[in-house]
């Protein structure tokens, strides 16, 4: 019988904790090939996929339902097992995208593991409710206790780290090592760059800094995919607009809560895919408004992640509205270029301001931001004291914590927070530029 404590670790797990940290690991040990997570919008059932060879050297392709409740109960009265008779059909009615033999392949096996207990009349219930095509011989069971004796024969490093042996830890080392190479190699770097940077990596305290270019962020990763975005001129500039902020974040941002609210559909993928590829803000808003906003799971969605990307995507399209105005207005005043080289000349003060930081006593500080003209350019300098000057000057007043909404404690306010507060400044002053314009 599994010790108890070991069998409390596992019931603590979520779905994504049983996926990634016991089952991903638990397969590649008990032989299986090419464990992957398709756990998404795409799943149709499947949160694993792996594959074995069978006594003839052909593949036989396994899928993995992973649960993390007790499984009890008729089908009929439980949720949790209709949704594992639903995606045990799934596994076998739908054929899927092998990704390393580029093929369409069929489930041939099905494991339901769940991390609690199965109890009585669980098996019974599933089998009954899938007895065409003789299904019950393809389906195994695995129950929390039972997955507790697989890990301890298997995995035991599981339950502590030090027991994992030193050639799985080298192998490791290599695969993450060979990852590492093909990112650096797919974002433009050549062999001797990367290998100079991954001995830095390897054998420094002090590895390279990564530095975030203002038209580009990650918006997607997952166990199968890395993927870079990107956002065109003139929207990298961080102008804070009343509506959303920073328009650039306000996109990459709305984008990923798209991307998250398609989990919980498996319809308008094609619709979605061309929404989501969007580069530029308008048209991603546009695109939505045109081909998703009316349909499920978007339309009149009051709550989850539905909701929360129809939110983003109304906020980013009042951003975008304000913005359009506000870059129509400067350029009537021929402010535009200005504009954008004051709001761009703010990031190059942040390790300023991480500095200044982290020597503060104060509760409550002011600081000041004169602007310079470097050969007709502005740029913005960080005083700590009121300036005798009749230079431009921005003034922004700070406390040392934060008190974050809904929240009991507070957080120490952070550079970001504080070149925000700066771009909010600006983006008053130059619609002030705008509105002066309009008035003469």
């Amino acid at each position: 019988m599994a010790d108890p404590e070991k069998l409390k670790k596992l019931s603590e797990l979520d779905e994504k904790g049983l996926r990634e940290d016991v089952l991903l690991p638990l397969l590649t040990r008990l032989g299986c090939k090419a464990p992957t997570i398709c756990h998404g919008p795409q799943e149709r059932g499947k949160d694993i996929i792996a594959y074995t060879y069978d006594l003839l050297g052909q593949r036989e392709h396994l899928a993995v339902v992973a649960k993390a409740v007790d499984l009890s109960g008729s089908v009929s009265s439980s949720k949790g097992l209709r949704e594992v008779v639903h995606q045990v059909q799934q596994c076998f009615d739908e054929p899927y995208e092998d990704l390393f033999g580029m093929t369409r392949v069929s489930i041939d096996r099905v494991w339901i593991v769940t991390s609690k207990r199965i109890l009585s009349g669980a098996e019974t219930s599933i089998f009954s409710s899938l007895e065409k095509n003789n299904l019950r011989k393809l389906i195994r069971f695995i129950s929390g206790e039972r997955l507790a004796d697989l890990l301890d024969e298997n995995y035991p490093a599981f339950w502590d780290q030090s027991l994992e042996p030193a050639n799985v830890l080298r192998e490791q080392k290599a695969r993450l090592a060979r990852f590492c190479q093909d990112l650096l190699s797919a974002l433009g770097g050549n062999q001797d760059e990367i290998k100079a940077t991954l001995n830095a990596v390897l054998h420094s305290y002090s590895p390279p800094k990564v530095i975030i270019p203002s038209d580009r962020t990650l918006t997607r990763l997952s166990p199968y995919r890395v993927e870079l975005d990107s956002i065109p001129e003139p929207y990298t500039c961080d102008f804070q607009m009343s509506g959303c902020g920073s328009i650039r974040e306000a996109f990459f941002a709305a984008k990923q809560k798209l991307y998250y609210a398609m989990f919980d559909v498996d319809e308008l993928m094609e619709n979605y895919g061309e929404v989501i590829d969007e580069t530029d803000p308008k048209r991603f808003v546009d695109a939505f408004l045109e081909k998703l906003d009316e349909e499920y799971p978007f339309f009149r969605r009051s709550y989850g992640r539905a909701s929360d990307a129809d939110q983003a995507i109304g906020h980013l399209s009042d951003g975008l509205t304000e913005f359009m105005e506000l870059q129509t207005g400067l350029k009537a005043v021929g402010r535009w270029e200005w504009a954008t080289a004051l709001v761009a000349s703010v990031s190059a003060l942040e390790p300023d301001i991480k500095s200044f930081l982290q020597h503060l006593e104060k509760d409550e500080f002011t600081l000041y931001w004169p602007v310079d003209n470097i050969r007709s350019t502005p740029v913005l300098r960080l005083e700590y004291t009121e300036p005798k000057t009749k230079k431009l000057t921005f003034i922004t007043k700070h406390t040392r914590n934060i008190e974050s909404f809904g929240k009991k404690s507070a957080r120490p306010v952070t550079a970001v927070d504080i070149t925000v507060e700066v771009q909010r400044e600006i983006t008053e002053y130059l619609w002030k530029l705008t509105r002066k314009s309009i008035n003469k």
